[in-house]
């Protein structure tokens, strides 16, 4: 599912689960949309996952269209709530400046074949790639199955809720302490939507650590290029405790890759030892293009050009390649977003789309169906076949008529009986062996007990009594007996 989908499923359901509010769609609206959402979908008759999240998107949209919310949460809705484009910029511009100012400090006007700054660069991009190695070996070792955390309900989330730092920056930000349903509505939104898009924060953030890592190397050589059209520099190396032969191992191990890529020879003691002190790097003889700088380098162009290739190889393109895959895990995690459809909110609406294709034919026999009755009826048709079934009643059966033929339709057969009467064997067990002829084994028979419970109210032994005979009476003709209402309600 698109993150823009799932941020506004995450929405509907801060406002379902909020607190009653004059802005917000109440309890028996929302139901309606819900019926009116499963009807739009009716001709998908597919059970799939991807119909299901087609009908919580519908949903969701509807329910946020019927809300009155200030212009101010109503935009809240469409923050992505990742990683903002300033900050972005921000953090690109500041690794540029942070290598050419580190690189123009520590060597203003000399090519160091020990510079600190370059080698430090190289070194702990290697320590880097060290590190994302063995997390990734071990991530693979300890794989654990994704949990997708539940979604919080309004109600029950509160600012003291708010322990890490960015829930309490939110809760100053949309004012929760002064204690408004729609602020408090708002927050849990919030706090919802940021657990829910952890794993695309997380690839942003990757990915950003990659460009910058990569803006620092790119800072760096700046300086050393841009240094070089003004100064002459001085090109060669100096140690107190490295001897040539530490400074050729060292050296020729750290320009590995570039000997492989460019075909040069290691460097040899003599080479090394030439350039032990401060030699001017040389000047041009003639005007210098690229293909001269190229092919006949001064010693203090070709390690300017050695120090570029080092970088490009060990720094630049592989932290381009590294942001490229999180920019790829990126885009894929917004477009696969993950729901908690197991709890019991995704719950209730899957029962609400599985029972869209239900349609269940009553048969009342000798139970007159008033408003009141109906209503009972639908409410027991939608809490256990779910808001989408259709309810058909059918003309009702005076006592002791022959039950009619079913028709060959896909609808389901229902009998509803009066749990008031006597249940007997001459004219109910009739009935109920043509249920059992004409509409087949295990169909439902509802008792209607409503209206017995209220007259024996303060007989309670005498209600489960009559629920126990009918209970009986219809199993042993081989059918199904439930209470509507259930027991209890």
């Amino acid at each position: 599912m698109k993150a823009s989908s799932a941020r506004d499923i995450v929405f509907a359901h801060a406002m379902e689960t909020a607190a009653p509010h004059e802005s917000l769609p109440t309890a028996e609206r929302c139901s309606a949309i819900t019926a009116h959402s499963l009807h739009a979908l009716g001709g998908d008759k597919a059970g799939s996952r991807t119909a299901y999240l087609r009908f919580l998107q519908d949903r969701a949209r509807r329910i946020i269209e019927a809300a009155q919310l200030p212009a101010d949460i109503k935009a809240l809705r469409q923050q992505s709530f990742g990683v903002s484009r300033w900050l972005s910029l921000a953090v690109l511009a500041g690794a540029l400046a942070l290598g050419f100012a580190g690189h123009a400090i520590t060597d203003p006007h000399r090519v160091d074949l020990l510079s600190p700054s370059l080698i430090g660069i190289v070194l702990w991009n290697v320590l880097v790639y060290g590190w994302l190695l063995v997390s990734g070996i071990r991530g693979l070792v300890r794989r654990r199955p994704s949990v997708v955390q539940a979604l919080a309900p309004t109600q029950s989330a509160t600012t003291s809720d708010a322990t890490h730092w960015w829930q309490k920056l939110l809760a100053r930000k949309n004012g929760v302490a002064r204690g408004t349903g729609l602020r408090k509505m708002a927050l849990n939104f919030e706090q919802n939507w940021w657990q829910l898009h952890k794993r695309s924060r997380h690839a942003q953030w990757l990915m950003l650590m990659h460009l910058g890592a990569s803006m620092l190397a790119l800072g760096a050589l700046t300086s050393l290029w841009l240094t070089g059209l003004t100064n002459a520099y001085q090109v060669g190396w100096e140690s107190t405790f490295l001897s040539p032969a530490a400074v050729q191992a060292w050296l020729n191990t750290l320009f590995a890759p570039v000997h492989a890529l460019v075909g040069l020879a290691p460097w040899s003691l003599e080479q090394i030892q030439a350039l032990q002190g401060w030699t001017l790097g040389g000047t041009p003889e003639m005007e210098p293009g690229l293909r001269h700088i190229l092919e006949w380098p001064t010693p203090g162009q070709r390690w300017v050009q050695l120090y570029t290739v080092l970088l490009f190889i060990m720094v630049i393109a592989p932290r381009w390649v590294l942001a490229l895959y999180q920019g790829v895990k990126l885009w894929w995690f917004n477009r696969h977003v993950e729901l908690p459809l197991q709890q019991p909110y995704f719950q209730q609406l899957q029962r609400d789309w599985a029972g869209r294709a239900t349609e269940l034919k009553v048969q009342p026999y000798s139970l007159d169906m008033t408003p009141e009755r109906e209503a009972a009826l639908r409410c027991y048709v939608a809490l256990h076949y779910g808001a989408g079934a259709q309810l058909s009643l059918q003309p009702v059966l005076a006592y002791g008529s022959p039950l009619p033929e079913a028709d060959k339709g896909s609808a389901q057969q229902v009998l509803l009986l009066n749990l008031a009467a006597t249940p007997e064997v001459e004219i109910h067990g009739a009935l109920l062996k043509q249920v059992f002829a004409y509409w087949g084994a295990q169909t439902n028979v509802w008792l209607w007990a409503e209206d017995f419970r209220a007259r024996n109210s303060g007989a309670p032994s005498r209600v489960q009594e009559r629920e126990h005979l009918w209970r009986e009476f219809v199993r042993n003709a081989g059918l199904n007996a439930s209470l509507v209402p259930d027991a209890g309600v």
